[in-house]
């Protein structure tokens, strides 16, 4: 039998299955655009890669060089969070990294180690909380910082992001990111801590950031196409067949 496909358009307006959107304006949320990464991941790579190699011959030990190879790129999220008063996590991880690895390697004499090592605890700790977030509370940790990201400080965002919420393939959507995410960072972490501690410092700020580059930016792209899939199917599933006739009223009830 012959068949028409009738796409959603055909639909009635309301429907509690329908993907949320901001009445306003006709925003919906959507994964966050990665140009607004780029400054955080040069001053977070970089930059510090530049400095190192220009200070080392100056200073007297691989701790001083990494330590002043960091100022920059806190200092960059410093001024971006006074500009914007916002904050991305990559960011965030370069700040407390530095501020933490700093005091750590202070507090131990000078240890390069804990310098090389610093951002790695906060991506492990972040890809930790992933995976608990997954089992304690009511909402798995992606969807939380998915909605920072997309909806920023909006409070109409904010609420059209949170009925992402009722739809049950956003839910099976947001466990299954904040898995990969959590699993991905986890293993990242593991990584670099093993480079910190086999590789020479020249060596390893070379190679650390291109790990983390490789982990992050697969799973970022990933992230996108997995969403993306899911919005393609959820609209597929809104095609209906119907039988074609000579004078077939198509329209639904």
């Amino acid at each position: 039998m012959f068949t028409r496909r009738v796409q959603d358009a055909a639909r009635p307006a309301a429907s509690g299955d329908e993907f949320p959107r901001d009445p306003r304006d006709g925003w919906e949320p959507g994964p966050p655009d990665i140009r607004a990464f780029l400054p955080s991941a040069i001053g977070g790579a970089i930059i510090p890669i530049a400095v190192y190699f220009a200070v080392r011959p100056h200073v007297r030990s691989d701790a001083v060089a990494l330590i002043l190879a960091g100022v920059p790129a806190a200092a960059w999220v410093v001024i971006e969070w006074l500009r914007k008063r916002t904050m991305d996590p990559i960011g965030l991880i370069v700040l407390l990294g530095f501020a933490v690895g700093v005091g750590a390697s202070y507090s131990l004499g000078g240890n390069a180690f804990v310098l090389k090592a610093r951002d790695s605890l906060f991506t492990f700790a972040f890809g930790i909380a992933c995976l608990v977030s997954l089992v304690v509370g009511s909402r798995p940790l992606m969807f939380r910082l998915g909605r920072v990201l997309s909806a920023g400080d909006d409070p109409g965002r904010r609420e059209v992001f949170d009925r992402l919420w009722d739809l049950p393939a956003s839910r099976a959507v947001f466990r299954a990111l904040t898995f990969m995410w959590g699993v991905g960072l986890v293993l990242d972490a593991l990584a670099r801590v093993l480079l910190a501690a086999l590789l020479p410092t020249s060596r390893f700020v070379v190679i650390s950031p291109i790990v983390a580059a490789t982990f992050v930016g697969s799973m970022f792209v990933a992230t996108i196409w997995f969403i993306r899939w899911s919005r393609d199917r959820a609209a597929g599933a809104m095609v209906v067949d119907v039988p074609e006739g000579p004078e077939q009223d198509v329209s639904l009830s």
